[in-house]
């Protein structure tokens, strides 16, 4: 990068030179015309450089930082459901409380439609009364898991404090990343 700058540096002051030869040839020549007027630009090119620093110290910067720490525990519980208990031949019940209600429903109604609604609203009672209807509570052991959180506090190693030595003084600066023997100077 140096010999690099070195060119353009050499280039710039070249440029600047010969403009400036120039336009002291065409006041010379044209010093004599009262109103001639000439309008010189000059081109100025600052190419930033990067300086260096030798580093003199570096310190560590830790802080405490909060961390969520999860644990998960598990226990076993016993759980409680209801069932319904089929007892008896459900097919069966349904065929003779459908037969019982139809009779009941023609001998109410007294019309073929009296009969099947009887008919229907029997099959449903001979259904559950053959099924027992009878609910029972079992039980089963289940594992309930669930998670906690607890917070740790952790020292971490966020940066470094830097400190350098450039024209004669001291200056400091906090990074990121350790710099190692030099450091570049803002």
């Amino acid at each position: 990068m140096k010999p690099l700058l070195l060119i353009s540096t050499l280039a710039s002051i070249s440029l600047l030179l010969a403009n400036n030869a120039l336009a002291d040839r065409d006041h010379r020549h044209h010093g004599h015309h009262k109103h001639h007027h000439h309008h010189h630009h000059e081109t100025v090119v600052v190419y930033e450089r990067d300086y260096y620093a030798p580093v003199t110290d570096v310190r560590p910067i830790y802080r405490d930082v909060a961390v969520d720490v999860p644990r998960e525990s598990c226990q076993v519980e016993t759980v409680a459901y209801r069932e319904r208990q089929r007892s008896g031949d459900s097919f069966q019940g349904t065929v003779v409380g459908g037969l019982i209600g139809a009779a009941i429903g023609k001998e109410i109604g007294n019309s073929g439609h009296a009969t099947a609604a009887g008919g229907l609203i029997g099959a449903a009672i001979g259904n559950d009364m053959a099924g027992g209807g009878r609910t029972v509570t079992r039980y089963e052991d289940r594992e309930i898991c669930s998670t906690q959180y607890r917070t740790r506090y952790e020292r971490q190693l966020v940066g470094y404090e830097v400190s350098y030595l450039y024209g004669g003084r001291i200056y400091q600066r906090e990074t990121r990343h350790h710099p190692g023997d030099r450091i570049r100077h803002r």
